[in-house]
């Protein structure tokens, strides 16, 4: 998004949005009807986002496939994977962030059932 969000209308926004992803964003065309303020914010939170210095760009898109793959949203993944690509990520990076994803959302299983597993250590 090369000028500020702010300075975008509704339709420019939504256009530069499919421009980055490769066809309409369609969570966002619906919500530009319901409500156009939401989707300008989620565009400024990305900016937000995105505004940091300390983490390349390619890496924070492969982040975020990560996140939106753990999440549980196919929808997201898929859009992350695509803004992923034209800012260098590989397909066998967003493998592996993919993997380094599912390693981490099934390590949480054991952190969530701590009270349970010391329970049961407790009655050895």
């Amino acid at each position: 998004m090369s000028k500020g969000v702010d300075n975008l209308n509704i339709e420019e926004l939504l256009a530069n949005m499919a421009r980055e992803i490769g066809g309409e964003p369609k969570p966002m065309k619906f919500l530009a009807q319901l409500r156009p303020d939401m989707v300008f914010e989620h565009a400024r939170s990305k900016q937000f986002a995105a505004s940091g210095q300390a983490i390349l760009e390619k890496y924070k898109a492969l982040i975020s496939v990560a996140v939106a793959a753990a999440m549980g949203s196919e929808s997201c993944t898929l859009t992350q994977a695509k803004i992923a690509r034209p800012r260098g990520a590989t397909a066998e990076e967003i493998i592996e962030a993919l993997i380094t994803a599912r390693f981490t959302t099934s390590s949480t299983i054991f952190s969530t059932a701590v009270n349970a597993l010391e329970m049961l250590a407790q009655e050895k």
